[in-house]
């Protein structure tokens, strides 16, 4: 699903994104974020578990010539699996994006896990679709989170913004996870 230039707006109306910080698109999926992040000057660790959805990420940005180079590299990992890949230290990332991905994760483990990985004054941005209580469940390829799991998000973490992003999807900042090392 494309970035709209509404859905940038909002993002940058809610995060401190800035040339030269450092980002983590996990779960890039196409990579579109990735490509406009890049492209606004950020360098970028796109990650995704599909090598099919990381090949179409490196065409698109080859052909369109966003991002391409230093300020983007692409990479597979598994978010699920109990491995943590060298390139995710603690202590790493200005900024960790997660566009609807969560629900296919421990999201307790993710957020834990992206909170160490953040710099002490890094931000998750989390986009989640919504599932409306007593509707019936999404496809497999379609998951989402109730809005009760999604108030439960951000235990252990010292602020949070949310924001809708449309009607089927919200988007949640955190910041300042409690047990983030400290530099």
């Amino acid at each position: 699903m494309p970035i709209t230039d509404a859905e940038m707006e909002l993002f940058h109306q809610h995060v401190d994104a800035a040339p030269g910080m450092l980002a983590l698109d996990a779960g890039c999926g196409t990579g579109h974020w990735s490509r406009r992040l890049a492209a606004a000057g950020l360098g970028v660790l796109a990650m995704d578990v599909s090598p099919t959805a990381l090949a179409m990420a490196m065409a698109m940005a080859m052909a369109r010539w966003q991002g391409s180079g230093p300020h983007l590299m692409y990479a597979q990992h598994d978010f699920v699996d109990r491995s943590v890949p060298a390139s995710l230290q603690p202590g790493t990332f200005d900024l960790i994006m997660c566009r609807n991905t969560l629900p296919y994760l421990d999201r307790e483990r993710f957020l834990v896990d992206a909170g160490r990985w953040l710099t002490p004054k890094g931000q998750l941005h989390l986009t989640v679709p919504l599932v409306k209580p007593g509707a019936l469940p999404p496809p497999r390829w379609a998951r989402g989170l109730t809005p009760e799991q999604i108030r439960n998000l951000g235990a252990g973490w010292r602020s949070r913004t949310d924001y809708p992003l449309d009607a089927s999807h919200v988007c949640v900042v955190l910041s300042g996870y409690a047990d983030a090392p400290a530099t």
